[in-house]
């Protein structure tokens, strides 16, 4: 990723990504790396160069690539260069990503605890959202 200063009125960061298959992977590697934790600019190299071959199993598992591409793609439109397309991203579409690769893992995270019978979810008129609670049948297995 290179960025470069868009002479707009804010100054934002623009980045242009060359390689969007590394891009997409190592913002995987952060969102993952960083789950629960909003990460410090210093942490994110650690990110994506630790984690474990069990924890690139379970990103796969919890946040494919190909998701993260579909994401992705409805956010920025690539560029037809010369050399082949580049994709051109601001600051703020960025942390739009990220937010929306973190949504994706919690949302798969949540249905996969749903599939295991862990937790039971439902509809709230009241909410209007998906909640989510501890399955009764779980309950009494453990106490």
């Amino acid at each position: 990723m290179e960025p470069w200063e868009e002479d707009d009125d804010e100054g934002e960061m623009i980045y242009v990504i060359k390689d969007i298959d590394k891009f997409v992977d190592e913002t995987r590697r952060i969102v993952f790396g960083a789950f629960g934790q909003p990460p410090e600019q210093d942490e994110i190299d650690d990110f994506i160069s630790e984690l474990s071959d069990t924890d690139l199993e379970e990103l796969d598992k919890t946040l494919s690539h190909e998701e993260c591409m579909a994401i992705l793609n409805d956010k920025i439109i690539p560029r037809k260069t010369r050399k082949g397309l580049k994709y051109i991203i601001s600051e703020q579409q960025f942390e739009e990503i990220i937010e929306d690769f973190n949504s994706r893992l919690v949302s798969n995270l949540l249905n996969e605890l749903v599939s295991k019978g862990l937790i039971e979810t439902g509809w709230s008129d009241e909410e209007n959202d998906f909640i989510f609670w501890l399955s009764e049948e779980k309950g009494k297995d453990n106490g």
